[in-house]
């Protein structure tokens, strides 16, 4: 049977840490959803009651699903200036016809906790921003505090996302990391998910990960999310999978809860730069 490796002890660390903070002003995070998702709407309430606990004031900013890009943008825009807003997060995903990047780069680079805007982004691939995007340092803290050594081993990652896939390989290139990248497309995916010592998928659908496409005693972490039949699901075949590998992150209560606490946690480094 598999190590779980589940990040809410590790948030709890990190949110503990981050209450005993002593601040003149209290930090506020101003959170943009447009339309509706369930996936969503979860992490929405989870980043809600983790504000919540170590003094954040968080502001949730709803559109229904009609609202133009350019209303939400200049919304976007109104937070960066205001002065009492110390991070911004625009909701993914967005509705399909807006320029979801045009949205992400009017969050002002000193209140991007989530390393979406180009900037943002572009400084932290260089290696000059002082926060990491919140799900690829999840990720790298699993592997460390569950002592997963990635030297001389090979991970693959599969998919390339803004939120999952591209900064979780930049980071693993800072350190030096041997890795492939693959995506749900990839022809004869199988022969390159059954190479990995190590997989971390974040494709955000349901169960493509089968246990015929893993070696055994791999090390899976399953940072997608998504919905199947009511219930969430990561892109891991997890009752199949569990008796196969070594550890594995289970959905929920993996990857999510500490991605949250991370994100956080960068609110709090740039509220003080």
């Amino acid at each position: 049977m598999a190590q779980l490796m589940y990040g809410e002890k590790i948030a709890e660390e990190i949110l503990k840490e981050l209450a005993k903070q002593k601040r003149k002003r209290r930090p506020k995070l101003v959170v943009f959803q447009v339309g509706e998702n369930a996936i969503s709407a979860r992490y929405l309430r989870e980043k809600e009651e983790a504000a919540g606990r170590i003094g954040v004031r968080f502001s949730l900013v709803k559109f229904p699903k009609g609202t133009s890009q350019k209303k939400v943008k200049e919304a976007v825009e109104k937070a960066g200036r205001s002065q009492s807003v110390a991070g911004i997060v625009v909701q993914l995903p967005l509705p399909a016809k807006f320029a979801a990047q045009d949205i992400l780069d009017a969050i002002p680079l000193e209140k991007d906790v989530d390393v979406l805007s180009s900037h943002a982004f572009g400084l932290f691939a260089l290696g000059k921003l002082p926060i990491v995007p919140p799900t690829a340092h999840a990720i790298m803290l699993l592997l460390e505090r569950y002592r997963v050594a990635w030297q001389g081993k090979h991970i693959v990652v599969v998919g390339a996302g803004r939120l999952v896939g591209l900064p979780t390989m930049l980071s693993l290139v800072a350190e030096k990391a041997t890795f492939s990248s693959v995506n749900e497309k990839t022809k004869s995916l199988a022969s390159f998910t059954k190479q990995a010592d190590i997989l971390i998928s974040g494709v955000g659908k349901p169960k493509i990960i089968k246990s015929s496409m893993l070696k055994k005693g791999a090390v899976v972490i399953d940072a997608g999310t998504s919905l199947e039949k009511g219930a969430t699901s990561g892109d891991v075949d997890f009752n199949n999978v569990v008796s196969k590998v070594r550890a594995i992150t289970p959905v929920p209560g993996g990857v999510g809860p500490l991605t949250v606490a991370c994100l956080l946690e960068n609110l709090f480094i740039l509220s003080a730069q």
